[in-house]
């Protein structure tokens, strides 16, 4: 189960009281804003789910970052299992046991939904004023919150109450919301009411998000299994890969990209799921990659690689100086990643011998032992989690100078 704790806010705001059912127990006093306050979120200028859009890809055309940012503020965490997301000026960041919210200008919370038996293992997405969150081990699968004060809308339980580890994804009007589980089960769910509009079975359990490019849908399972589906919810094809999959699926450039377990990064055709090309990535970061029409950059070990063209070649190669767990995100021309350092990087190719390059360094920060998983941005801030020296955890937003 589920508990709201409601934080002070910094402007005023009329107090209800508030009666939860089944996932977000007891009685409290919420808050909600007046009419002209409401949070709505999920614009383009926002990271309102974790690959930035229902695509995955991690990717937003926004103006690159040559100098260093400031550290703008600080707030002590627990320990995230996933990157924050950032809608309509609020920062979301997991950790096992709870959803937390700040303001994304000060840092201050705003409110925390804490489990009881349930589990959080990602990160939720936020769009038009509601928060969309998957649970493990509770009595639903995924719940939907009011973005202004936690309050539960609606919840939803799927088949034999299947635990939803990848984050929620929305269609591209947000009309639809797709989840997958670990009881083998696809749902497309009405985002206004959690009523389901179809689901599917699929040969194992899906623990990624899914990636969405209307009208096409597409999963994969740690079986080892990729699903097309329509809008409708009609397979369109299913493709066999050689190895289990925990990475969410990608898909752009007409194009649909899948990480496996054995370190491959696939390219399939988006009509009939046929492989394109393979290509091996020493110790691939499962929880995403970053994708620029036909290019994808992946953390590979302590390196950034870069896979491009008509056969998914090597192009360049950043060494960071040490194993790195942490998603890349590209912002127009710049990659960012976390590891011992926040670091802001030139994917396009620096000094190299023949066909391989060897990337540069915009610039790197240190802002304590760890910096990851995942970095989440806006067009004037960076935000993410860093494990300080002492092992405590902070979120961190850096200021990004125009």
């Amino acid at each position: 189960m589920l508990d709201i704790e409601q934080c002070t806010r910094r402007r005023a705001l009329a107090t209800v009281g508030s009666c939860l059912g089944s996932v977000l127990a007891g009685c409290i006093g919420a808050s909600s804003p007046s009419s002209d306050e409401t949070v709505s979120g999920g614009t383009d200028t926002d990271w309102s789910t974790i690959g930035h859009n229902p695509a995955n890809t991690r990717h937003a055309e926004w103006a690159t970052v040559d100098s260093k940012p400031t550290v703008a503020w600080r707030f002590p965490i627990g320990s995230p299992i996933d990157q924050p997301v950032v809608a309509a000026g609020q920062v979301y960041i997991s950790d096992s046991t709870a959803l937390h919210v700040h303001d994304a200008a000060t840092g201050s919370q705003q409110w925390t939904v804490a489990t009881d038996t349930a589990q959080l293992y990602t990160a939720p997405t936020v769009r038009d004023g509601v928060v969309y969150l998957g649970v493990r081990n509770g009595p639903e699968s995924v719940v939907a919150l009011d973005a202004a004060s936690g309050e539960q809308l609606w919840a939803f339980e799927a088949h034999q109450a299947g635990a939803v580890s990848g984050t929620p994804t929305l269609n591209n009007n947000g009309d639809t919301l797709y989840i997958g589980t670990d009881t083998e089960r696809v749902y497309a769910l009405d985002s206004a009411t959690g009523e389901p509009r179809w689901q599917q079975s699929v040969f194992g359990s899906v623990t990624t998000s899914p990636a969405v490019d209307s009208p096409l849908v597409v999963v994969t399972t740690r079986s080892g299994e990729v699903y097309a589906f329509d809008e409708s919810g009609t397979t369109l094809w299913r493709q066999r890969l050689q190895a289990g999959s925990e990475t969410p699926p990608v898909i752009s450039d007409r194009t649909v990209f899948v990480g496996g377990t054995d370190n491959t990064i696939c390219s399939l055709d988006p009509v009939s799921g046929q492989y394109r090309w393979t290509t091996y990535v020493s110790s691939l970061y499962p929880s995403g990659f970053a994708v620029r029409n036909s290019s994808v950059y992946a953390v590979s070990g302590r390196h950034v690689v870069v896979l491009g063209g008509d056969e998914g070649k090597k192009g360049v190669t950043i060494d960071l100086g040490a194993f790195v767990r942490c998603a890349p995100i590209l912002l127009d021309d710049t990659l960012y990643v976390g590891g011992r350092r926040l670091f802001a990087l030139d994917p396009s190719g620096g000094i190299g011998v023949a066909s391989i390059q060897f990337g540069g360094k915009h610039w790197s920060m240190n802002l304590g032992r760890h910096v990851g998983p995942g970095v989440a941005a806006t067009t004037e801030r960076l935000f993410t989690p860093v494990k300080r020296d002492d092992g405590a955890y902070k979120l961190v937003a850096l200021e990004v100078d125009a």
